[in-house]
C-alpha cells in the first residue's frame, strides 16, 4: 500500500444514482478502495461543478466520457494535458473521433482493460494505440458471489440488468417464440411501461429490478443466463457474477463477452482470483506511477 496520499480525480459520465450499471459500480468501488488506502478522490460526472478543476490532482483517471465528450472538449483537454493521465477503460469508445481517441490512449500513461478480450478487440478495432496496458477484471465480491450446491434450481433461464436493444432484448424475445418450453425470468430495468413488452409472452415471469445483494441467491439458484447483447460486452459484471455462483451454461453470445471469454481462458479458480483481487490489481501500479 502507498504510503502517499494521492489527490485523484475520476472522471466518468454517471454516478451509480444516476445509471446502475456494472462500470458506475466498478467505480464506485475502486474510489471506496482508494480511499480506504489513504488517497482523497473526487468523482466528476457530467453534471458536476465545474469548480472541480480549480484543483490541481496527482492523478487524473479517465473512464466513460461521451455525454461529457459531447458537451464541449474543456474536460477532454484537461485530461489528456494532464501529465499523469490513466484511463479505465469501460466500452468501446466508439463516441471519439479518431484523432481523439488517439490522443486519450497517447496521453494515458496506464491503460486498464477488462479482460483479454477486451484489449484484443480495442487493437483490432483502432491498430496498436496504447502504451503500458494492464488486464483488470471488474472487482467482485466472491465472497458474496460463490457457489452454493444445495441451493435449489428454482429458475430455468434468467435475464438481468438493463433491458434494452443493445443489451440483446430483441433477442430474448425471439428466444423466448422459438423456445416455448423454456421459462424465463427477467430481473431488470428500462423505460417506462417496460413491463408490458413482456405481456405477450407466456413463458416470461417480469420480476423488476432487485437489490443488487439478493442477485446471488438468484444466480444460485438458476440453471442458464441469457446474455446476447449487439455490441461487444468488454466483461459483463452480470455475466461474471453468475459464472461465480457456478452457472457455466451462457445462452446467446458468450463469444460477445468478456467475463466469459476470460473465465474460458482462466479456468474458474484464476477467474475468481481475479475478480477477487482487482481493487489491489488496479491501485498497486497506479500508486507506482509516482
Amino acid at each position: 500500500m502507498s504510503t502517499k496520499k494521492l489527490k485523484i480525480i475520476l472522471i466518468s459520465d454517471f454516478n451509480s444514482k444516476q445509471s446502475p450499471g456494472g462500470a458506475q459500480v466498478s467505480n464506485d468501488l475502486i474510489i471506496k478502495e482508494g480511499s480506504r488506502r489513504g488517497h482523497d478522490i473526487r468523482l466528476h460526472n457530467y453534471d458536476s461543478s465545474p469548480v472541480n478543476f480549480l484543483s490541481s490532482y496527482d492523478i487524473v483517471i479517465s473512464s466513460n466520457l461521451e455525454v461529457i465528450y459531447q458537451s464541449g472538449k474543456n474536460i477532454f483537454d484537461f485530461i489528456i494535458s494532464h501529465p499523469n493521465h490513466v484511463r479505465l477503460e469501460h466500452d468501446s469508445c466508439l463516441y471519439l473521433s479518431i484523432n481523439d481517441r488517439v490522443k486519450l490512449f497517447e496521453s494515458s500513461k496506464l491503460n486498464f482493460f477488462l479482460s483479454q478480450y477486451h484489449l484484443d478487440f480495442f487493437t483490432s478495432m483502432y491498430g496498436d494505440i496504447f502504451g503500458e496496458t494492464k488486464i483488470v477484471s471488474d472487482p467482485i465480491d466472491t465472497d458474496l458471489f460463490s457457489k452454493n450446491k444445495s441451493a435449489e434450481k428454482r429458475y430455468d433461464v434468467i435475464y438481468c440488468g438493463l433491458i434494452h436493444e443493445l443489451k440483446g432484448i430483441n433477442k430474448l424475445l425471439e428466444f423466448s417464440n422459438k423456445n416455448p418450453d423454456r421459462q424465463i425470468d427477467v430481473f431488470g430495468w428500462g423505460g417506462a411501461n417496460i413491463k408490458s413488452i413482456f405481456e405477450n409472452y407466456t413463458n416470461i415471469n417480469f420480476n423488476g429490478k432487485i437489490k443488487h445483494s439478493e442477485m446471488p441467491k438468484v444466480f444460485q439458484s438458476c440453471r442458464s443466463v441469457f446474455h446476447s447483447p449487439i455490441v461487444n460486452e468488454p466483461f459483463c459484471r452480470m455475466v461474471g457474477e453468475s459464472i461465480l455462483c457456478g452457472v457455466e451454461n451462457i445462452i446467446g453470445s458468450p463469444d460477445k463477452i468478456g467475463s466469459y471469454l476470460e473465465y474460458k481462458r482462466l479456468g474458474f479458480d484464476q477467474f475468481r482470483d481475479n475478480c477477487a483481487n482487482a481493487l489491489t490489481n488496479f491501485w498497486e501500479p497506479l500508486e507506482g506511477m509516482l
